[in-house]
């Protein structure tokens, strides 16, 4: 039976994962030897009979062993019957639980059939509820509308009985209350009792209106309207008024202010003396007058939300406005300038007055406006504003007006009377033409006598009419839009646009000296296509040197005449900004001063062209003298003299012209760079004609190279104080001058075996450089196959550009004889034109320039 259970439990799986193992271990720690995961039979039978002799009590351990496993199986039945007593224990449980639910789910149904019983009495009590509420309030209205019919049958009569003696006060309150009490009762006129009533109302409102116009008329129409006061009476027949028909307060309102301007059309009527435009300020003083005298009287007896004042003084304005237009229309030919800015000063001062005075105001505003002051009419002073470096910057308090214009609807005084002048503006852009026209004829004859004198460094020397003429535009400007909306614009634009062209012709252009490019000739009318060909004769100028020298006070002229061009074209694009921003969106894009800027672009490049052509007249004869050395040397040796005399020229022209441009420094930059562009490429050129010349010679050239490098490099902060690095983009270009030099002379100072070393390397070091060039270079060596060297250069040359050759052909072999050289060996030329040859002349051309301190 033992062996059989050894079998069965041998046939278990009871290898556990390690986490099963190490859990059982936590639970259950033991130091048992059996209990251990990785127990191992033989290793526990050699540890308890390590040797033969031990065998003697092997009985004992199987003794030992046999209680062992019977104290196991007795602990492994006494939990089994353990786990048979729990099952039992569950399934009462189980039952228990089920009876639990069982009972509580009767719970349950009883509470919910309680529950729908009370629904049942809350629904009985609130239909009670209900009832006694809709019968509440409908005893409520019952009651409320019988108080409102009884209000209305005694409001009814004592309106009645207060008609007849005319005491409008009472009807006032009254009567609106009345008509609170009919609008309640509005739902109700299908009854007879009430529609009679609500005739009766309307029966009443019509005679009062019959009665008060009635009493108006007679006030101010009657046998004592002209000593007539302001009665209560009226004034609370006003109030009354306020609760009829709206067309009532309208015909009084239009009767009192008729009343009030009968005198005035009188007066001022389009045939009369004192109706022209000389005599507005007497229309001014009637109106200021007739006002105050109004608001002291009769302006009290009006309500306040009925705004008569501000009605007043808008009819007044319009029959002002009909009054100067039709005599106007009747007299033309009388209206000048003059006249008709006095009027309009006067006019718009009148207006401003009454916008703020009445501001916020509408002719169809019921709102009742608060006035600010108790005199209406007082004028308030109008601070000056300080002058501005910029014409055409918008003062405070332009821009505070501009503020407040655009935070609220428009006033109706606005242009209320000033609109009548606009269809004569033509007269006042005829006047600004000739003002601008005679300025101008000015400011060229100021100009001709103007000194131009020496300036400090803080000090600005734009000509003062430039100042002058912008400051004008700006004060045009103004006068017109307050004549006039923006759509009136254009012609005054082009009046603007032609006395610019003209100041920029006959002004600055003037000034200049009459040497080389001031003497090209630039239409009056210029288009894009005539100014780019003026352009073009300036850059021809600049090239070709056809500029004389200039002394000290024709150099200040051209410099003063600069920074005043560039002054003029920065003032003119804020010119152009400000129309666009005045003139009304349509008519906008068309406003363009592009061609006036042109020509003010025109005038800086002759000035910039002028002050070139004047330095590089003095530094023509330094580079012309290259020529006449020999440059057949046997060493090198410093500097050569016009590479000295061309540095002392420019120490005395440029500083010079940097002071008289110190607030120009952007020109001054391009005059920099025009003037090095013009010294360099004629350095390239007068290095062509240096012959003849050995390799000795071309050192000596180099180093004269590194020498005018480092004056060119210099240019923009010679004989100045202050050191700067130039701009980088200028370094760029001298960088690039110089190169090309350094490399026509490292072609000509070569050794080659054959042309055809001589055009590849020419090739290689001037890719961009044309066959004259090369035609240069070979006369400088003195080649005297020139023919075969040229027609060769031009088949490598073809043979290079050409898309469908890869491979230069082979060059022939033709031999070359360098200008005092004997002929070389293969090796020897081998060797010359190795490139560790060349590379080990350059090193030694550094040497010698470092040791002369020419370069660091």
């Amino acid at each position: 039976m033992e062996a059989e259970n050894i079998a069965e439990v041998e046939k278990l799986n009871l290898d556990f994962p390690p986490e099963v193992v190490k859990a059982i271990q936590e639970i259950l720690p033991s130091d048992d030897p059996f209990d251990a995961p990785d127990f191992n039979a033989v290793e526990y039978i050699n540890g308890r009979f390590p040797a033969e002799q031990s065998l003697h009590h092997i009985d004992d351990v199987l003794e030992e062993m046999r209680l062992k496993i019977t104290h196991t199986d007795d602990s492994i039945r006494s939990v089994v019957r353990s786990l048979t007593n729990v099952d039992q224990d569950g399934r009462a449980s189980l039952l228990h639980a089920q009876e639990a639910i069982r009972e509580l789910y009767s719970r349950f149904q009883d509470i919910k059939e309680r529950a729908g019983e009370s629904e049942l009495r809350v629904k009985e009590i609130t239909r009670d509820i209900k009832q006694l509420d809709t019968a509440k309030r409908n005893l409520t209205t019952s009651i409320t509308t019988l108080n409102h019919l009884q209000m209305l049958v005694e409001g009814v009569q004592k309106l009645q009985a207060l008609k007849a003696r005319r005491e409008y006060g009472e009807i006032a309150t009254l009567l609106q209350g009345v008509m609170n009490v009919l609008e309640h009762l509005h739902r109700y006129r299908n009854i007879p009792q009430v529609a009679q009533l609500a005739r009766q109302v309307d029966e009443i409102r019509g005679e009062l209106e019959k009665q008060i116009l009635e009493d108006f008329h007679r006030a101010f129409h009657g046998p004592n309207a002209r000593r007539f006061a302001p009665t209560k009476e009226l004034a609370e027949a006003c109030l009354v008024v306020s609760e009829l028909d709206p067309k009532v307060k309208r015909t009084i309102i239009e009767d009192v202010i008729k009343t009030q301007l009968a005198e005035y059309e009188v007066l001022y009527a389009g045939g009369e003396s004192d109706a022209w435009l000389a005599k507005v300020e007497l229309r001014r003083r009637w109106f200021l007058k007739a006002a105050v005298e109004f608001e002291k009287t009769l302006a009290a007896m009006f309500p306040p939300s009925w705004q008569v004042p501000a009605r007043l003084a808008l009819s007044f304005c319009e029959v002002t406005r009909s009054q100067l237009t039709r005599a106007m229309e009747l007299r033309t030919h009388d209206i000048d300038v003059a006249t008709l800015l006095h009027a309009h000063k006067v006019m718009s001062d009148l207006e401003s007055l009454l916008i703020r005075k009445y501001a916020g105001f509408q002719p169809h505003d019921r709102t009742p406006r608060s006035s600010t002051s108790t005199n209406p009419f007082l004028q308030d002073e109008q601070p000056s504003n300080a002058d501005s470096t910029n014409p055409f910057l918008a003062s405070e308090g332009e821009v505070e007006e501009e503020r407040k214009a655009g935070e609220g609807p428009v006033s109706p005084f606005q242009g209320a009377i000033c609109r009548c002048f606009q269809p004569y503006l033509r007269v006042y852009v005829e006047s600004v033409d000739k003002r601008l026209s005679d300025q101008i004829e000015k400011f060229a004859a100021d100009m001709r006598s103007y000194k131009f004198e020496h300036i400090d460094a803080e000090e600005s020397n734009v000509v003062p009419c430039c100042g002058e003429l912008f400051t004008i535009y700006k004060t045009v400007l103004v006068e017109f839009l307050r004549l006039g909306p923006g759509e009136s614009l254009a012609g005054l634009v082009e009046v603007l646009q032609t006395h610019l062209r003209e100041f920029c012709s006959r002004v600055l252009r003037a000034a200049l000296p009459k040497l080389g490019a001031n003497n090209i000739p630039i239409p009056k009318d210029i288009n894009m296509k005539e100014l780019t060909a003026v352009l073009a004769q300036v850059q021809t100028l600049w090239r070709e040197g056809d500029s004389g020298k200039m002394g000290e006070e024709e150099v200040r002229r051209v410099c003063s005449v600069l920074v005043s061009a560039e002054y003029c074209d920065e003032m003119t694009g804020r010119l152009e900004a400000k129309l666009k921003e005045r003139s009304p969106p349509a008519l906008a894009p068309a406003i363009s001063l592009t061609q006036e800027q042109d020509l003010f672009h025109a005038v800086l490049a002759q000035c910039i062209a002028l002050l070139v052509g004047h330095v590089e007249s003095q530094c023509d004869p330094a580079l012309a003298s290259m020529t006449k050395l020999t440059w057949v040397l046997d060493q090198t040796g410093d500097t050569s003299p016009y590479v000295t005399a061309l540095a002392n020229h420019l120490a005395v022209s440029v500083p010079l012209i940097r002071h008289n441009l110190h607030t120009s420094r952007k020109y001054f930059t391009r005059f920099c760079d025009k003037l090095a562009a013009a010294i360099l490429n004629k350095f390239v050129q007068q290095v062509y004609k240096c012959r003849p010349i050995n390799s000795i010679g071309c050192e000596q050239l180099l180093l004269d190279c590194h020498a005018l490098k480092t004056v060119m490099l210099q240019l923009p902060v010679v004989g100045s104080q202050v050191r700067r690095d130039p701009p980088q983009t200028y370094t760029r270009m001298v960088a690039r001058g110089m190169t090309r030099a350094e490399l026509v002379l490292q072609v000509v100072m070569g050794e080659y075996a054959t042309h055809g070393d001589l055009v590849d390397k020419f090739h290689r070091l001037l890719p961009d450089a044309t066959i004259a060039d090369f035609q240069k270079v070979v006369e400088m060596r003195g080649v005297k196959d020139r023919a075969s060297v040229l027609e060769l250069y031009r088949q490598r040359t073809s043979s290079l550009d050409s898309p469908h050759r890869t491979h230069p052909p082979p060059t022939p072999s033709l031999p070359s004889l360098p200008p005092s050289t004997p002929p070389t060996t293969p090796a020897a030329a081998a060797t010359a034109t190795s490139p560790e040859h060349e590379m080990s002349k350059i090193a030694r051309l550094e040497r010698m320039l470092k040791s002369r301190r020419l370069i660091s």
